[in-house]
């Protein structure tokens, strides 16, 4: 089976919509008159559309009420009466996030009540790897659904649920967060019946405070489940230290089940005699369980993609598929844009990696790199990770300190220029700005004109890695090819 695309046609009635709001209807002498379809953006106003005025720091969708009845929408749901008369029904809420996190939980449930399965994923690195992979995985037996690019907040996971196909069978839905209370805003609109957590990891350490503080933010998760009483489980990787020791401490909200690429004792599905090479990454699942036991092969490369394989693995077994089943469609998989995608170009392998990047997912990658660089010159070019507050220049200065044994040579860039460099041991190759690195990066690679080459590229999304890999592209397509 394939994924499942987004669609526009969840329906709605007019009475349903105002009470799920608590809001009486304007407009609206028949309760019955029906939606299909919920929009916040007027430019993709479809015709029967109910329109959502979200609000932001520079706009307000109360403004464009009008002009959204104007291209078609059927109803609208605002937070303030409207500056002129709407020619639509249309009901007045007293909040924006909260109107559109209450209706996408109302279908969701309707959903639900239907057979659907939701998959909630989550963690401090490596989400949409597992949440691609999952999907992956589960579209094998299972009419799939799941969160597309980076609609992962209290905006993009009810845009999620209300482009979900009503026949879909299974729902992955990928939760980000960079503050407390976050997690359980989003749990509480998808309501999952699988918790999947990648890691503990320093990503938004600098909002959170703590390690601690993280793992107490991606556990509100698992808290919102317990809360519904209905049952559900955590799939997580025995590997990571907070949520292997909390292992009693979450026992007590759901059923755990961990996974393993280290033999871990208590795993419930283990992945033995690994194999990387530059292409591939070669392993047995097994599943004591059962006694079952799959060979697969995994077209990337790096040990945090054989732990977030596990994870995807592991879901699908909990959903009755078999081990085997699991294991054929890995071998399929093709990791998403700008995560871990390779380029080949002449004799130089470029690793665009610059979706997003935090201490942990930057040491994965330099890892990793050393195995699909064999005996090529490693060129790093990194860029500043975001969002680690007081802990910012310690992170930075020990990832340049890596760099002096993971890279043949390296360049950064960012707010922590002087950390990098630091920990590199010369500023020669660190600077404030992408432009000033950009010609000195250009220049190490022309010095090895005719080797073989693996240059990485990676950094927090903010920083625009994506323009350091487009100059280093153009300047390796220049370079004549031998022989």
């Amino acid at each position: 089976m394939a994924l499942l695309q987004e669609e526009m046609r969840v329906q709605m009635t007019a009475a349903e919509i105002a009470e799920c709001l608590r809001a009486p209807l304007r407009n609206c002498p028949d309760g019955s008159l029906t939606v299909c379809g919920f929009s916040t953006d007027t430019r993709t106003i479809e015709a029967g559309n109910c329109f959502i005025a979200l609000k932001g720091g520079n706009f307000d969708g109360n403004a464009y009420a009008k002009q959204a009845a104007e291209k078609g929408a059927s109803f609208c749901v605002l937070t303030a009466e409207p500056a002129e008369e709407l020619p639509v029904p249309y009901a007045v809420a007293p909040d924006e996030q909260h109107a559109y996190a209450d209706l996408a939980n109302l279908y969701l449930r309707k959903c639900k009540k239907n057979g659907l399965h939701v998959i909630g994923i989550t963690g401090s690195s490596g989400k949409t790897t597992v949440k691609d992979m999952t999907a992956h995985v589960l579209a094998a037996k299972f009419r799939t659904y799941a969160t597309s690019g980076n609609h992962n907040n209290h905006v993009g996971v009810p845009y999620t649920i209300l482009h979900m196909p009503e026949q879909a069978e299974a729902a992955v839905i990928e939760m980000g967060m960079n503050h407390a209370g976050e997690i359980r805003f989003l749990a509480d609109i998808a309501e999952p019946d699988i918790a999947v957590i990648t890691n503990i990891g320093t990503a938004h350490i600098g909002n959170l405070g703590s390690q601690e503080n993280i793992f107490r933010a991606k556990i509100e998760m698992l808290e919102e489940i317990a809360e519904r009483g209905e049952g559900g489980m955590l799939i997580a990787p025995a590997e990571d230290r907070y949520l292997h020791d909390n292992s009693l401490m979450l026992r007590g909200m759901v059923r755990v089940s961990y996974s393993s690429r280290c033999g871990a004792d208590d795993a419930e599905l283990l992945a033995e005699n690994i194999e990387e090479t530059a292409e591939s990454t070669r392993f047995t699942l097994r599943y004591p369980k059962d006694g079952s036991i799959a060979e697969t092969v995994l077209p990337m490369t790096g040990q945090h993609n054989v732990t977030d394989a596990l994870l995807a693995v592991h879901t699908g077994l909990h959903l009755g598929m078999t081990l085997k089943e699991c294991a054929d469609a890995l071998r399929s998989f093709v990791p998403g844009a700008m995560r871990s995608e390779r380029v080949q170009i002449g004799n130089a392998t470029v690793i665009r990696d610059y979706y997003n990047a935090n201490p942990e997912a930057m040491t994965a990658a330099l890892t990793a790199m050393q195995t699909i660089a064999g005996d090529a010159v490693r060129i790093a070019a990194l860029g500043n990770m975001n969002e680690l507050g007081e802990f910012a220049a310690d992170r930075h200065r020990t990832l340049g300190g890596q760099c002096r044994t993971l890279t043949d040579a390296a360049f950064f860039c960012g707010d922590n220029y002087r950390d990098f460099a630091e920990g590199w041991g010369s500023g020669e190759t660190a600077f404030a700005e992408q432009q000033a690195m950009i010609p000195k990066l250009l220049e190490e690679i022309k010095k090895h004109e005719g080797k073989p080459m693996c240059i990485l590229v990676k950094g927090s999304r903010g920083v625009h890695m994506e323009h350091v890999c487009e100059a280093v592209e153009s300047a390796l397509r220049l370079i004549p090819e031998k022989g």
